[in-house]
């Protein structure tokens, strides 16, 4: 047994384009938090004073008429008080202290910052929900796509497996039994992955160009995070040695020698080698990208040229930007979905997070620009959802034991605009529908299940948003539609094609008002409506997550 330790043997030992897919599910993922990352060009010093000498209060003392002289450059912005002299004070306090400034400075700013202001620390908090994403993701890429993984997980006493795991650790080979290409190139992306989670919540080095003062000083903290990060996955409890317990069982045999798939290799490659690809993503991206967004590009556009730097592309999806987002500068996606109404400000700069009552929505702002949408959401609305099915039902189908993980392209149109209630026509697109069941008649523990990969589509769907205008939202959902396996499933004499249909429901949670989330659930069934020889059919029971982007034609 060899566990997925990254992203490469994912891509090797399946066929689902893990990054293609993940950048796919990035695309509509459709803009950002908003930027923490300012910095100040102040000096510490108390509020509201000002040093000015008691002779100054005197009814003979003069008034100065010269306005106090700002230290600090004009355009500077500072969340600090501003240091001023005043020439026309006594020299024994002719210093004076500003009102507080409430403006910001760009993070642009922040390479060059020396008063170690908040706004140019790194965000620590956005790095470690980032970081426990990537972590949780390529868990349950192990978990799901490993039945022997998931067995060593859910086998023993858990403490002492994770314990005997780390001291199990071969430190006598390099190799850890992997092919050559997990060890050379999966563990190196991986490593550039986890370099830009850092980069991209280090404001001193967020923007900064290789070449640029800095930039060595940030690609060095980015491979000390990175190893810290890896010494985790492969260590501690949340990586390998807790859920699968790698190092405390044999997994093959090399040479005669029994070997458990942990070696000196996985701990140099990844964060050296993610130092290596880091760069030369930097250099490709300095050199090649940033020429190719010197125009306004179509999403798919961006998204192809996206591959170029695979590893930059994937972390920005880990904090919810599109993967062609760059810190350093716009790159501007020319569509209806990112480019509001006839606003000529990128959508990604928009901040929609405040809108107004709907009683007022139809002005425009300041009189000028495009209308708002007067609530949460919109006429059409663009995402993607992934869910996992564990459990098979009882109600239709009779195949139990099936496990069902599809990932949805969704596409939904209001119908009912201004109502109490939204009414949406949803189809969806079955981008990938994997399906994994018993295989009949098998002794061998290892191909005791098999697994089979389809692609559908679900033209059939309707969606009911309750409370339209508040931002969570509960829902009730339909679909039904085909999935085309690439084998037969669910019995030798059954269909490739197979029928669905489902019911569900869950809530969606509007974290902007064109952005959002969605938990739910569906029962979903599967069955080739008797057109083979043998019709066992199967329920699911699908619990999936989604998030999505909406657009009015006209408004913002």
């Amino acid at each position: 047994m060899q566990a997925v330790d990254c992203p490469a043997q994912w891509l090797r030992a399946h066929r689902p384009p893990f990054f293609a897919l993940i950048l796919a599910f990035g695309s509509v993922s459709w803009s950002r938090f908003a930027h923490a990352q300012t910095a100040a060009d102040g000096r510490e010093a108390p509020l509201d004073v000002s040093l000015t000498p008691a002779s100054a209060a005197l009814p003979e003392a003069p008034e100065p008429e010269a306005k106090p002289a700002p230290l600090t450059t004009p355009g500077s912005t500072s969340l600090r008080p501003a240091v001023f002299l005043d020439a026309n004070l006594p020299e024994t306090g002719n210093a004076g202290i500003a009102p507080n400034r409430s403006e910001r400075v760009p993070l642009s700013e922040c390479p060059g910052d020396t008063t170690h202001v908040r706004e140019c620390r790194v965000h620590w908090r956005s790095l470690l929900i980032e970081s426990a994403a990537l972590a949780a993701f390529l868990n349950a890429g192990n978990l799901y796509t490993g039945y022997w993984y998931r067995y060593e997980t859910t086998t023993g006493k858990w403490f002492k497996r994770w314990f005997d795991s780390d001291l199990g650790w071969d430190w006598n080979h390099w190799a850890d039994g992997n092919p050559a290409l997990d060890q050379y190139v999966g563990h190196p992306m991986m490593g550039g992955i986890t370099n830009f989670l850092w980069i991209q919540n280090d404001p001193k080095g967020a923007t900064v160009l290789i070449g640029e003062p800095g930039y060595w000083q940030s690609r060095m903290r980015a491979m000390a995070f990175t190893t810290i990060y890896h010494f985790q996955w492969k260590f501690g409890p949340f990586g390998e040695a807790g859920a699968g317990h790698i190092g405390d069982h044999s997994t093959h045999i090399v040479n005669g020698e029994p070997r458990n798939d942990t070696g000196v290799v996985e701990l140099i490659t990844t964060p050296v080698g993610g130092l290596l690809w880091t760069i030369a993503e930097d250099e490709l991206d300095k050199h090649v990208v940033r020429r190719f967004e010197e125009s306004p590009r179509k999403p798919f556009a961006l998204m192809f040229i996206s591959f170029l730097t695979p590893s930059k592309a994937t972390a920005n999806i880990f904090r919810w930007r599109p993967p062609w987002y760059r810190d350093d500068r716009v790159a501007k996606a020319n569509s209806f979905w990112s480019q509001p109404g006839d606003s000529d400000e990128p959508a990604e700069s928009v901040d929609d997070s405040e809108a107004p009552h709907p009683e007022a929505v139809l002005a425009a702002r300041n009189g000028q620009g495009p209308q708002i949408w007067p609530h949460p959401g919109g006429v059409h609305e663009f995402g993607a959802w992934w869910g996992l099915s564990l459990v098979s039902g009882h109600i239709w189908g009779y195949a139990k034991d099936v496990n069902y993980m599809p990932i949805d392209v969704t596409y939904s149109y209001l119908t009912n605009p201004g109502a109490k209630w939204n009414f949406r026509y949803a189809p969806e697109l079955t981008a990938l529908a994997m399906l994994d069941e018993p295989q009949p008649g098998s002794t061998d523990v290892f191909t005791k299940r098999t697994r089979t990969y389809g692609s559908g589509i679900s033209p059939v769907g309707f969606r009911a948003n309750f409370y339209p205008e508040s931002r969570v939202q509960p829902f009730l959902s339909t679909d039904d539609g085909f999935v085309y396996f690439m084998d037969r499933v669910l019995s030798p004499q059954g269909s490739q094609f197979m029928y669905t249909i489902d019911i569900g429901g869950g809530v969606q949670f509007f974290r902007r008002n064109r952005q959002s989330f969605t938990v739910g659930y569906r029962y979903q069934h599967l069955s080739n409506a008797n057109i083979s020889h043998y019709n066992p059919g199967t329920d699911t029971n699908v619990f999936y997550f989604a998030a999505s982007r909406f657009r009015s034609k006209g408004f913002r």
